[in-house]
């Protein structure tokens, strides 16, 4: 399996594309909210983790917990507690894993038209730039080079809207030149169409 061409496989890349869109609008929508609710909700479900594994312990016949069982309660707490307590430190971090995402997407694609090109399907200097420009996207975010945190929210969440579209309309693109020279993406590979000589 070509890890990249795999990223053209018509439900993996719709699947992608609705989740990009999707993360772009509520994000540009409500670029303060967003962040901190889900460091909330992730520090409660850390700590709601924690406890309900150390509960089932004890729905074993004779369960009892060990000294490993308390070590993993306590570090879910301090750890649920923690996201609780300092929001604004965890948003920040959230903001490096943003940027890495957009940097992540940006190199895919461009592997992508590359894994192609050998099947004579060219890529736009359009869709190369874009690929780029997520790149590009991704290392400012990451580096965080404005005094407030919605201008991060609102570019990622615009670049996650860019990324979606592209994605969709490349996947198309190269589907249907491939179609043409009576090949598929199946898989991760690339196939021949299988066909039938009819009488």
């Amino acid at each position: 399996m070509n890890f990249y061409l795999s990223s053209l496989d018509s439900k993996k890349s719709v699947l992608r594309t609705v989740i990009s869109l999707l993360l772009g609008i509520i994000f540009c929508i409500s670029p303060n909210l967003v962040p901190k609710t889900l460091v909330v909700i992730l520090g409660v479900a850390v700590m709601f983790i924690g406890i309900v594994s150390f509960l089932t312990i004890f729905t074993n016949k004779g369960g009892k917990p060990v000294g490993i069982n308390y070590f993993n309660l306590a570090i879910s707490l301090l750890a649920g507690l923690a996201l609780l307590i300092f929001p604004e430190f965890f948003i920040k971090l959230l903001m490096v894993l943003l940027g890495i995402i957009l940097i992540v997407c940006g190199i895919g694609q461009i592997s992508s038209f590359t894994s192609v090109k050998k099947w004579g399907v060219h890529t736009s200097f359009i869709e190369y730039a874009v690929a780029v420009l997520l790149m590009l996207l991704g290392v400012v975010i990451c580096f965080n080079p404005f005094s407030t945190q919605t201008a991060i929210f609102i570019l990622f969440g615009i670049g996650s809207i860019v990324y979606g579209l592209v994605n969709l309309v490349s996947l198309i693109r190269i589907r249907k030149k491939l179609e043409k020279q009576g090949k598929k993406v199946s898989h991760g590979n690339i196939e021949d169409v299988d066909y039938t000589i009819e009488d």
